[in-house]
């Protein structure tokens, strides 16, 4: 009896190594810009300052409206260079005039905002995957000023923020 208690008290060491050969790598890769138009079916004043994007996660742009209706419109392309398949999990949309309070994305008489995913609403495409080795996905941005717009705005400057969350599929 005490050979069988020594045998089960011994120390048991295993040796190994495990690798993670995946990898994750969904970005911004490009950004597009559209045509200025106006829906009030007037020549548009609609100029597009700038259009980048920084740090693979960041797209800017900078919009100046002179005529009520202008419209300006950006295609940014996500694109999954990874080996895993992403789904997008979470998309959040934010305004601000630049101070800490958050604004409507559309407003009367304001500068407003229309986000879809791959020609989606942002809820509905929630949960579309982009396929690893290179699939994109297209975010399309409109920005444009109300056309029933009967005054300046008051803040004529609109910050947007959309935060796209994507999870291994």
């Amino acid at each position: 009896m005490v050979v069988g208690y020594a045998a089960l008290m011994q120390q048991l060491t295993i040796n190994g190594t495990a690798e993670v050969t995946s990898t994750w790598d969904v970005k911004m890769t490009n950004i597009t810009e559209g045509e200025a138009s106006n829906s009030a079916g007037v020549e548009s004043t609609a100029v597009s300052n700038s259009a980048e994007i920084s740090g693979n996660t960041t797209a800017t742009f900078d919009v100046s409206f002179e005529t009520p209706g202008d419209t300006m419109e950006y295609d940014i392309t996500v694109t999954n260079n990874g080996s895993l398949d992403a789904k997008l999990a979470n998309v959040t949309a934010t305004a601000t005039d630049g101070s800490e309070g958050t604004l409507e994305l559309t407003e009367e008489n304001g500068i407003n905002y229309e986000i879809t995913i791959d020609g989606k609403s942002t809820e509905s495409a929630k949960n579309k995957t982009i396929t690893n080795g290179g699939g994109t996905s297209t975010i399309h941005v409109k920005v444009y000023w109300d056309q029933a717009a009967t005054e300046i705005p008051e803040n004529k400057t609109k910050k947007l923020l959309v935060n796209l969350e994507y999870v291994q599929a």
